[in-house]
């Protein structure tokens, strides 16, 4: 830990002193107390930290109350450093931290966004401002593995439906897992990379199965697809889960029900309020960020709600085993074929 008080941003360079140590997990090496011997800004300016600082500063001068501001952009950028611990192990118990995480979620918004915005006009027009909108989105969150993946299945996808191509969910996980991968070789162990691989194979996995088991041809509600993909991810996440942090909340599925629907609002009203300075944005932000703490600390709170088990046990991973077998048993049953409609995008 840096024996300082001094606050760092992205893609500043800093030169330290100290004894250094070999890494761990997906750490190559790290220092104890290390002395900053010189600190540097990048030589091309960072023009989406300085946008994303001013949105910030705007959301916390009119919101006016650090709590519900630091969970709305924490919702819009994916800035969990904004959270205190607190709130983080309250996010973790009620099962809702996949939702600070930036990710395919957050993309889904800003392609949905922009599908409303340009959709009206051209083919092109939606394709050329959603890409422009999430390499924007993109470069104000930064470049982490899950954000990484999540951006390529959406461009990906998004070119393979202005193209009118069908790209096979199966070879779609493949293929992105192999490039970033490829890019990055550490990313096997970063566990954010594994928690995104695995909720985005239990949604494309699961999600249709299901869907096709209790639905039929019929297509389900917003609220129960809401309900399925939710169970989908965390049952797919649940032996990682259990692995690295030794605990499952019990009320995630409710929490997910309550809180999920609305947080695209709640990112809207954030951007809208940190570009306009109009109070009545920061208002609804408020207002719902507001009803999203009394639910996750009210479920973060009963104490039945989150079951303990031994974390770093590998005999979890024998959760596999009933997963694939219900898998296999729906495919059987359903008769389903991993083939998606070109216009229906697949995030988590």
């Amino acid at each position: 830990m840096l024996e300082t008080k001094e606050e760092f941003g992205r893609s500043e360079q800093l030169t330290l002193e100290g004894q250094l140590q070999p890494g761990f997990a997906n750490y190559a090496a790290f220092m104890y107390h290390p002395k900053i011997l010189a600190r540097a800004s990048p030589t091309i300016p960072d023009f989406a930290l300085k946008a994303r600082n001013a949105i910030s500063q705007n959301v916390v001068r009119l919101m006016n109350n650090v709590e519900q501001s630091n969970l709305a952009l924490s919702y819009l950028t994916g800035q969990k450093n904004l959270l205190t611990e607190q709130q983080k192990t309250n996010l973790r118990l009620a099962g809702l931290a996949h939702a600070v995480v930036a990710s395919g979620f957050h993309l889904a918004v800003v392609v949905s966004f922009a599908k409303k915005i340009f959709g009206k006009i051209s083919r092109f027009a939606t394709l050329a401002g959603a890409s422009i909108l999430l390499v924007v989105y993109m470069s104000i969150t930064g470049f982490s593995p899950s954000i990484a993946r999540a951006g390529l299945v959406t461009f990906l996808t998004l070119w393979a439906w202005y193209f009118g191509r069908k790209i096979h969910p199966i070879r779609m996980l493949i293929f992105v897992a192999a490039l970033t991968l490829l890019i990055n070789p550490d990313n096997i162990n970063n566990l954010a990379w594994q928690l995104s691989f695995a909720s985005y194979a239990g949604i494309i996995l699961m999600t249709p199965l299901i869907c096709k088991f209790l639905y039929g041809e019929k297509q389900p509600g917003f609220l129960a697809n809401l309900i399925i993909a939710c169970i989908s991810a965390q049952t797919f996440c649940l032996p990682l889960t259990l692995y690295t942090f030794g605990s499952v909340s019990m009320l995630a599925l409710l929490a997910n029900v309550l809180v999920s629907p609305t947080i695209s609002f709640v990112m809207l009203f954030t951007i809208l309020a940190g570009i306009t300075s109009f109070p009545l944005f920061a208002f609804l932000a408020s207002i719902l960020a507001q009803y999203h703490l009394l639910v996750i600390n009210f479920i973060a709170s009963i104490p039945w709600a989150t079951i303990d088990f031994e974390a770093n046990n590998p005999a979890v991973f024998l959760l596999c085993l009933p997963i694939f077998a219900l898998l296999l048993i729906l495919k059987r049953i359903t008769k389903y074929s991993y083939r998606p409609s070109y216009a229906k995008i697949y995030t988590c």
